[in-house]
């Protein structure tokens, strides 16, 4: 998936904005606040209906304006042209793609595969569980078609069940929840696991190159007691659960721990080695999402240039360039990104929201 086409109204300070991206590598420059992190975050809302920079959706919209608009049309694997159009405001969200409207973000990210990685990215690692949850999904989500389903199913008994422990409702109310809970939670750690086991071949061969005297290891935390179905575990700590108000055991409590030297990486590695193994999570997943999807990924790469020293900056433009998608990378001046080798460059400036 690409997209050859974009327009842009009212989105912080990009007020009417339209360009035509290549389908390599698209470099925007330009001096901070000018709004070429917010060109790559209307791309990114495109495709996750929300941004990578805020959850307030009245900073989205341009303070002289009552609502934003995007408009795209990416082409598939088959060359076919897919229309997409979003209209939003502080009160009505309108989500358009192929010319019919859109009411889960599943689907439109499911049409529309994209990742960034921006200052920010770090805290897939220093972060709370959410964060490396949530990245563990991204792949499981576009991959395994009955993930969606499955995890829909267990939010929907979890919420069922943290209602009954509030309200004080019958053991036997909760065991019902329990059961379901119980199905469906065997189903996604079948295909987290399955995921992840995968994606390590992608990822050891990055980690050679770039972190060689180091041994890095990610160890999956499922989110309950190994050797015990999750049934067991929910029946034994229902008491206590009931006192708390809510479960706590579940895939909504999984965990990615990441060592590195048998440390955390959350404070066993510099900051700068956060970011580029943060990289590398994400490079790895884009790698193995393009082999077992058989589509190609677009990736937002934000201040590559701040974000990393002149080597790995070289090395990770070295493994960009290799695979296959649509890359939007930013940076201050466009000579501080060596684009020499790669056969379709598209530089873009822009100034006070207004793009050249």
């Amino acid at each position: 998936m690409q997209l050859s086409h974009l327009k842009i109204l009212d989105f912080r300070n990009l007020i009417d904005v339209e360009f035509q991206p290549c389908a390599g590598v698209n470099l925007i420059s330009g001096i901070n606040a000018s709004g070429k992190t917010s060109l790559l975050e209307s791309i990114y809302y495109l495709s996750h209906l929300r941004s990578f920079r805020t959850p307030n959706i009245s900073d989205l919209i341009n303070n002289n304006a009552n609502r934003m608009e995007l408009f795209t049309s990416a082409i598939d694997s088959n060359g076919n042209q897919i229309p997409i159009g979003i209209f939003r405001s502080k009160q009505k969200l309108e989500v358009r793609a192929n010319r019919r409207n859109i009411q889960r973000i599943a689907d439109i990210t499911s049409i529309l595969p994209v990742m960034a990685i921006h200052p920010d990215s770090y805290r897939l690692i220093t972060g709370s569980p959410t964060e490396r949850r949530a990245y563990i999904d991204w792949g499981v989500f576009h991959v395994e078609h009955g993930f969606f389903e499955s995890w829909q199913r267990y939010k929907r008994a979890l919420s069922q069940r943290n209602a009954a422990l509030r309200s004080g409702q019958a053991l036997s109310y909760c065991r019902f929840w329990d059961m379901e809970l119980d199905q469906a939670a065997h189903y996604i750690d079948k295909l987290r696991s399955a995921y992840l086991q995968d994606l390590k071949s992608y990822l050891s061969d990055l980690l050679n190159q770039f972190f060689p005297a180091h041994v890095v290891r990610f160890d999956y935390k499922r989110g309950w007691k190994t050797g015990l179905s999750l049934l067991d575990v929910l029946q034994q700590n229902q008491e206590r659960d009931r006192i708390r108000g809510f479960t706590q055991s579940g895939p909504h409590r999984a965990d990615l721990e990441i060592l590195v030297d048998g440390k955390s990486a959350q404070t066993g590695i510099s900051r700068g080695q956060q970011k580029v193994l943060v990289a590398l999570l994400k490079l790895a997943q884009i790698q193995h999402y393009t082999q077992a999807a058989k589509r190609h990924c677009i990736l937002l790469y934000d201040d590559l240039a701040a974000e990393l020293d002149d080597y790995h900056r070289s090395e990770i433009l070295s493994v960009l360039q290799k695979m296959s998608i649509q890359l939007f990378l930013t940076a201050i001046k466009s000579d501080q990104i060596d684009l020499n080798g790669w056969p379709d460059v598209c530089l873009f400036h822009v100034e006070h929201g207004s793009l050249k």
